[in-house]
């Protein structure tokens, strides 16, 4: 662009320095080493070539550009206005070039011929701004030209003109009902548009968080003045605050306030239930009262409520009562419902318990829903009514022995049915004892010995007892006394006897001894010294010398060579002892030790020893520990595992003085003691 002072035709030649611009040109300077021109004549000679009288024509001067009048501003400076120049006034220019800035910044360039008006629009991006115009003034519309500036301004907030709004509030002014405005219209300048904002009023105070077009009526509303302020904003302008008219709200009403119905069975005793329905708007507080006819029941306010005795017959109805924050509290009454007579339901049958005896009592037990306030009984023998027989128990007394026994059960409350119920028949049956202490036996058990049965002990006491006696659980002919001579058919028998108590109106009571074993009786196996074969006359099994004395000797062989080693075990010894031959011995050797006999299965189970030998551990002497007090320095003791005479049947042993402490394990099956006097049991 061209900038710098307007230039005159009589002004001196422009500087030529780099912040001048230039201008027309000034002619070219004359040689001074050339001659002049010759002067022209007044006249030429007529006839003469014009091209060699003419004198030549000086040149003409170049157009200059002047500034006349600076440029000027025009118009109101503020956002939404516009500003305009003519571009001030000039001489020899044809063409203005217009430049805008604001704040340095080029907001607006054209080029307009002398004559044209250039116009700034005033964006609210300009609010603010120093506005400066410079104009350049030309010959053409893009030559060089000569600059002027216009002198600045500012440019001011705009204000919103020409905004259209009625300020009305459309909807019901009614608690939980919306409500509404419309925006207002401002056509801004240059497509320019607002921003709307709303802030609904309580009175005077701001509503919290109402900031749209829109609002609903809330339960603080309800009395007070509504309006709504909004509010049109833009940068660079000025913002607008616009009121609408204020409305009175009314408290709100339910939109659907449904009738109430009743649900349950309409007896006494029942729960009745209230069924509300939806009420809309939500949120309601819902409260219940129960009326019987038109009288309010005192305390029946819950949802539910039981039917009482007061209500048999009677019209039961409930009202619904809502309540809500800001609204008219809305009440709606249920149809009425006839209550009829409550019924029981029993939860248990009835039934006689306790034991249908002679002596003993009989009891009901029964269960009812509701629990009924009085309850009758009438108990029957075979269908009679029993005199007396109305208490909830029965003594049964001898008469009603065999017969069949019923109660009947009656409950009643008030509003309610009474209800008779019987109970399943029970029969009468005698009495029976109860055993105290069993019968028990006592004597020798041998062939020719006689035993005693007791009678045992009972309760009550039986007026007569009868025996019977039995072998191996088969009775004995004929032996149905107190006492019972043992034959030898019961050597290796079980004995028991069968007690039976009685007495009037109580059933026969038998009860059975414990039983008793008769032992076999010893039987002589080897009758004397000498050697036998095992096997034919002297079977495997335990046996017991009888002789006396301490010179008894015998062998269990493996053959009959007389070599030693044959002899699978020997004992010499006291002659009271045993021996256990085995099914693999051949032969047995016996020498000073008298008859051999079969044992039996009990003994003596003595707790003292006082003669040597050797005896059996729990049949012959029983287990625990014996001290002896005998004399001398050879008392010999072993503890056995078997009777075959093997040391290792010796579990333990013991040679010294005759004053020893010794403990016979229960485990063992034998003791031998020799030479240590009289053991006794602690």
């Amino acid at each position: 662009m061209l900038a710098g002072p307007a230039a005159y035709a009589d002004q001196p030649e422009p500087e030529t320095s780099a912040s001048a611009s230039a201008s027309v040109e000034p002619a070219a300077p004359v040689d001074p080493t050339e001659a002049p021109a010759p002067e022209p004549t007044a006249s030429a000679p007529a006839g003469a070539d014009s091209a060699a009288t003419d004198t030549p024509a000086a040149p003409a001067a170049p157009a200059v550009v002047t500034e006349v009048n600076a440029p000027v501003i025009d118009g109101d400076p503020v956002v939404g206005g516009t500003l305009t120049s003519t571009g001030g006034e000039w001489d020899g220019a044809a063409w203005l070039h217009f430049t805008w800035t604001a704040n340095g910044d080029t907001v607006l360039t054209e080029s307009l011929p002398v004559g044209g008006k250039s116009t700034l629009q005033l964006m609210n991006g300009l609010a603010g701004a120093t506005i400066h115009l410079s104009v350049v003034a030309s010959l053409d519309e893009d030559g060089a030209g000569i600059e002027a500036g216009a002198s600045d301004v500012t440019v001011g907030t705009g204000t919103f003109q020409n905004v259209s709004w009625s300020g009305a509030v459309s909807g019901t002014p009614k608690v939980g009902l919306a409500l509404s405005v419309t925006a207002p219209v401002w056509n801004g300048p240059f497509g320019m548009r607002a921003n709307i904002g709303y802030q609904w009023y309580r009175g005077t105070a701001a509503i919290a968080g109402a900031t749209g077009a829109g609002y609903t009526a809330a339960a603080a509303d309800s009395g007070q003045l509504l309006s709504v302020k909004t509010t049109l904003s833009l940068s660079g302008y000025t913002p607008l605050v616009l009121s609408s008219k204020q409305l009175s709200v009314a408290a709100g009403t339910f939109t659907t306030a449904p009738v109430p119905t009743i649900s349950g069975t309409a007896r006494v005793g029942q729960v009745q239930s209230a069924n509300a329905g939806n009420w809309a708007p939500t949120g309601a507080a819902l409260s219940y009262q129960w009326y019987r006819g038109t009288a309010a029941i005192a305390g029946a306010t819950a949802r539910t409520y039981t039917a009482a005795a007061a209500d048999n017959g009677k019209a039961l109805k409930v009202r619904v009562r809502a309540t809500k924050a800001g609204f008219v509290t809305a009440e709606k009454y249920s149809a009425a419902r006839t209550i009829a007579a409550g019924v029981f339901t029993a939860t248990k049958n009835v039934t006689i318990t306790g034991t249908a005896r002679f002596g003993q009592t009989l009891r009901t037990s029964q269960g009812w829903s509701p629990a009924p306030t009085s309850t009758s009984y009438q108990w029957y023998s075979n269908g009679k009514a029993i005199r007396g027989g109305t208490y909830s128990f029965l003594n049964l007394s001898s008469s009603l022995i065999g017969t069949k026994i019923t109660v009947k059960v009656t409950v009643a409350k008030a509003g309610f049915t009474s209800k008779a119920t019987f109970s399943a028949a029970t029969v009468v049956r005698n009495a029976v004892f109860t055993t105290v202490t069993a019968p028990k036996i006592t004597g020798t058990l041998k062939a020719g010995s006689v035993l005693t049965a007791s009678n045992g002990s009972y309760k009550p006491g039986p007026s007569s007892v009868s025996f019977q006696w039995y072998r191996n659980g088969a009775a004995i002919s004929g032996a149905r006394n107190r006492t019972y001579k043992l034959a030898s058919a019961d050597n290796g028998k079980s004995i028991t006897v069968r007690v039976t108590a009685r007495k009037q109106y109580y059933d026969a009571k038998v009860v059975a001894s414990g039983a008793v074993a008769v032992p076999m009786p010893p039987v002589i196996a080897i009758k004397g010294d000498g050697t036998y074969r095992v096997g034919s006359g002297l079977k495997p099994g335990l046996y017991k010398a009888t002789g006396a004395g301490n010179s008894c000797y015998w062998e269990r062989l493996s053959g009959f060579s007389g070599s030693l080693s044959q002899i699978k075990a020997n004992y010499f010894g006291p002659a009271h002892t045993y021996v256990q031959i085995s099914a693999g011995d051949v032969g047995f050797h016996t020498s000073g030790c008298g008859s051999w006999t079969t044992v039996t299965s009990t003994g003596a189970k003595a707790t003292r020893i006082t003669a040597d030998g050797t005896y059996r551990v729990g049949v012959d002497v029983l287990p625990g520990t014996y001290y002896a007090s005998g004399s001398g320095n050879s008392c010999y003791a072993a503890i056995l595992s078997g009777f075959g005479g093997s040391l290792d049947e010796i579990i333990d042993n013991y040679y010294g003085s005759a004053q020893i402490i010794v403990e016979i394990p229960s485990y063992a099956k034998g003791f031998t003691i020799q030479r240590c006097g009289t053991l006794t049991r602690y």
